[in-house]
C-alpha cells in the first residue's frame, strides 16, 4: 500500500491488533474503552452500506429520563477512569434538538468522559454546532464519504454542495480560533487511487482538519447493509480474512440503542432486543457491561465465538 494512504487508513492495522486488544485487560476489564448512546433513530441520509433505510427501527427516540438514568448509573465508573462517549449510531445527530442539552448533562456528570461527536456535515450550519467547542477535549467527526458528486449521490442519497458550505464555514472557524476542536473527515476504503485523491484533496481545500480512510464493514443483524461494499472493495489477496482469528476491542466497548437494548458490538444493528437482561430500562448500565467479562477475560477468537465468527471489523 502506497505509504500516503498508509498513513490515514485506520482500523485496518492487522500486525498489531490482537496484540492491542490484550493490552485492554489492564484499563477496561471493569469499566467500558467508550460508550455510545443512540438518542434518536432518524437520518436525512440514505447510504448504502448503512442498515437505516431499511431498519425497522426508524423513528425510535430515547426517552429524556432513560438517557438521564443511564448517565447517572455511569457516574459510578471512577473519575481515574478515562472512557469516550458519543450520542450516535443510526442517525443524524444533529436533527436531535436535546443534543446540545445531552452533551452539557455528560459534561457535568462525567467530567472523565471524552466526548466525540459526529455529523455527515449537512447540519454544519450557523447556530447549529459551534457550542460543541466549549468542550475542549473533544472531538468532531464529519462522515465525508467520497469528494466526488456522483459518488457521494450513489453512496449517501445527496449531493456535495451543502457538506462543502458547511465544511468550508467550519474550516474558517478553525482558522478564526473560534472552533477548537479537532476536525476528522472520514471516508471508508474504495480503491488505494481513490484513497490517495480523498487524503490530497481534503488536505489541500480543508488543511487544518484530518482525513482518514476506514475499510468497508458489513453490519450484523438481519439487513447486512455493507456486506457489498466491503467485498468490492477487497481484493483476493487481501489480509482482512486474518481477523477471524482474532479477539476483538468492542469486547470493551458498551452501545446502547434508543430503544434502551443494548447491541453486541458497534456494527450490530438489532441488538439484543426482548433479551430482559440487556435492557438498559430495568437493569444497572455497568451490570449490563460485566455480562461480557469472560470474553474480555479469556479473549477467544472469533471464530469460536458464535455471534461473532463471521465479522471482519476491527473495532
Amino acid at each position: 500500500m502506497d505509504p500516503a494512504i498508509k498513513k490515514i487508513f485506520v482500523h485496518a492495522n492487522y500486525e498489531d491488533y490482537a496484540q492491542g486488544v490484550e493490552s485492554l485487560k489492564a484499563r477496561y476489564l471493569e469499566f467500558p474503552r467508550n460508550v455510545s448512546i443512540e438518542t434518536m433513530v432518524r437520518c436525512n441520509a440514505k447510504c448504502s452500506f448503512c442498515p437505516y433505510p431499511e431498519s425497522p427501527r426508524k423513528g425510535q427516540e430515547m426517552k429524556d429520563e432513560l438517557f438521564y438514568k443511564i448517565v447517572e448509573e455511569l457516574t459510578e465508573i471512577p473519575q481515574s477512569h478515562l472512557f469516550g462517549i458519543t450520542l450516535t449510531r443510526i442517525n443524524e445527530p444533529l436533527l436531535d434538538s436535546r443534543l446540545r442539552k445531552f452533551s452539557n448533562v455528560i459534561a457535568e456528570r462525567l467530567p472523565s468522559a471524552k466526548q466525540q461527536f459526529w455529523t455527515n456535515g449537512t447540519m454544519l450550519k450557523e447556530g447549529i454546532f459551534e457550542w460543541m467547542t466549549q468542550y475542549s477535549d473533544a472531538n468532531l467527526n464529519v462522515s465525508l464519504n467520497s469528494v466526488y458528486e456522483d459518488e457521494h449521490i450513489q453512496m449517501m442519497g445527496f449531493g456535495l454542495k451543502a457538506v462543502f458550505r458547511g465544511l468550508d464555514y467550519l474550516h474558517r472557524l478553525v482558522e478564526a480560533g473560534r472552533f477548537r476542536l479537532p476536525v476528522i473527515l472520514c471516508a471508508p476504503f474504495i480503491n488505494e487511487q481513490k484513497a490517495k485523491e480523498y487524503g490530497i484533496y481534503c488536505r489541500k481545500r480543508w488543511p487544518r482538519f484530518r482525513p482518514v480512510i476506514r475499510p468497508f464493514f458489513q453490519w450484523m443483524g438481519e439487513i447486512n447493509a455493507g456486506a457489498k461494499e466491503r467485498d468490492n472493495s477487497v481484493d483476493k489477496n487481501s489480509v482482512i480474512h486474518q481477523a477471524a482469528a482474532f479477539p476483538c476491542g468492542q469486547w470493551f466497548d458498551l452501545h446502547i440503542l434508543a430503544n434502551g437494548y443494548t447491541t453486541k458490538c458497534c456494527i450490530d444493528e438489532k441488538g439484543h432486543v426482548g433479551e430482559a437482561a440487556f435492557d438498559v430500562r430495568f437493569r444497572h448500565v455497568l451490570d449490563i457491561y460485566r455480562e461480557g467479562r469472560e470474553l474480555r477475560e479469556l479473549l477467544p477468537a472469533r471464530s469460536g465465538t458464535k455471534e461473532c465468527k463471521r465479522c471482519l471489523h476491527l473495532g
